[in-house]
């Protein structure tokens, strides 16, 4: 059988934020008060870990578990790369005159 684990999945700094459960990807967060220290936030973590139950997974949800402890980064939003493309293009708008002629 497969044994949960608890794997930090965001951190501040060197300080874990969120973490998830590898057998059933329920997320745990620590509480603002608690990001303040590393131990207080790995405590937190741990506490919210060892009360909580797992609950079975249906068929659809196995790869959906087998994918999540793969998840190393959050990919940003699409809008937000857009603005840095918009950022981009003026950019290069800028660049195109900047004094000098042909």
């Amino acid at each position: 059988m497969i044994q949960r684990r608890l794997r930090s999945s965001k951190w501040l700094s060197t300080t874990p934020a969120v973490a998830v459960c590898t057998l059933c990807s329920r997320e745990f967060k620590v509480p603002m008060g608690a990001l303040k220290r590393t131990a207080d936030a790995q405590a937190s973590l741990q506490d919210q870990f060892n009360r909580h139950k797992c609950r079975p997974l249906d068929s659809s949800q196995v790869g959906a578990r087998v994918n999540a402890g793969v998840l190393l980064r959050q990919e940003p939003d699409e809008e937000e790369d857009e603005e840095d493309d918009d950022r981009t293009e003026e950019d290069d708008d800028d660049d195109e005159d900047d004094g000098y002629s042909e």
